[in-house]
């Protein structure tokens, strides 16, 4: 019981706060943002309003609700845990290659410690040597951080944009009018998810292969049954495709390692008496779970479904052709055909369409 009232009174300082983020804001976008239903955004602030905090509502298309201009809420400070935790973000983020706002991250946390004054103990909470990321290379470049701004701009206004995307497995330049949802950052790579006009859904797209873009002003309104956690929750990586469920075997160490993450919400994972695991997931497409497996070696075999496991028999057939020893015609026919490769996007109909 005492959890759900703090819980509640947690939620109540959340939508306060960012009542005093925007000028308006409407119930179901305060619900996204606060992955809560449009009713009980107006329950708590039903509540609110019945403390006195003085929230003001506008009916129609553009409506929302907002704060009177004479109210200030200050928030409370910060504990020496949470404040640790703070430093912790601002190093990690500082770290991260392709994290486009280092500069304003900087002065963003400066103003939040000068906001503490000398209450909390400012020291880093840990050595700062101690603290790695190892996420890999970046694509960031100048063009993709700009980009990036101005997809965010376009998302705060609710504008929509105009892209022009090069797909480089069709090697094909498309122009797309998008309204943009979502900014997500993924294996070290930005990526725009949003409703594109073109396909009439939403589709996803990698910031590295816009080639130019405009801001229009034409407005959108994100659709009711849209949430990004739902959209991606059974892509393996960020590929879209058929939704398919997995089976697989993993064998130690293999299924140690696979045993202590959680890849997918949807997994489910069975120990066995000799060390391995039966691996089971639902997944939108087969491409990127392949690789996966493939990562794996000799330590991971795949049961079901059997397009993904003649995949891998195709894939590991090619790659032996690559090793295999340069004799007679075989030597030959490599020289004057090359190996042959596979489709790497084989059965994703739906990425294919991007």
């Amino acid at each position: 019981m005492e959890e759900d009232v703090m819980s509640k009174i947690a939620m109540m300082f959340k939508i306060v706060a960012l009542l005093q983020t925007y000028y308006m804001i409407s119930a179901g976008r305060l619900g996204e943002l606060l992955e809560t239903s449009p009713r009980n955004i107006k329950a708590y602030i039903e509540s609110l309003r019945m403390e006195g905090v003085p929230i003001e509502g506008m009916s129609g298309k553009n409506g929302g609700y907002y704060l009177s201009k004479d109210y200030e809420f200050r928030p409370p400070g910060l504990d020496e845990v949470e404040y640790s935790a703070l430093l912790l973000a601002e190093e990690f983020l500082n770290k991260t290659n392709g994290f486009t706002y280092e500069h304003e991250i900087k002065t963003a946390f400066a103003k939040i410690k000068v906001a503490q004054g000398k209450v909390i103990d400012t020291s880093h909470p840990t050595d700062q040597s101690d603290f790695a990321d190892s996420r890999g290379k970046a694509d960031i470049t100048k063009k993709t951080g700009d980009y990036l701004r101005t997809i965010q701009q376009a998302i705060l206004h609710r504008n929509s944009i105009r892209i022009d995307y090069n797909n480089p497995i069709k090697k094909q330049s498309t122009v797309r009018k998008l309204d943009p949802y979502n900014l997500i950052f993924r294996d070290s790579s930005w990526y725009v998810i949003g409703y594109c006009h073109l396909r009439e859904t939403i589709r996803m797209f990698k910031l590295m292969r816009i080639e130019g873009i405009e801001v229009l002003t034409d407005t959108y309104k994100i659709k009711d049954d849209y949430s990004p956690h739902t959209y991606l929750q059974d892509t393996f990586t960020l590929i879209k495709g058929k939704q398919r469920k997995v089976e697989i075997q993993f064998y130690h160490p293999a299924s140690v390692w696979v045993s202590e993450k959680l890849w997918l919400p949807t997994q489910k994972i069975i120990a066995r008496k000799d060390g391995s695991i039966i691996f089971r997931a639902r997944v939108d497409g087969l491409e990127e779970i392949k690789k996966w497996v493939l990562g794996f070696g000799r330590l991971a075999r795949v049961i079901k479904p059997q397009e993904l496991a003649d995949q891998i028999v195709q894939e590991t057939c090619e790659v032996q052709k690559l090793y295999a020893k340069p004799e007679d015609s075989q030597k030959n026919s490599r020289e004057k055909d090359g190996p042959q490769r596979i489709d790497p996007v084989k059965g994703q109909e739906d990425q294919e369409k991007i």
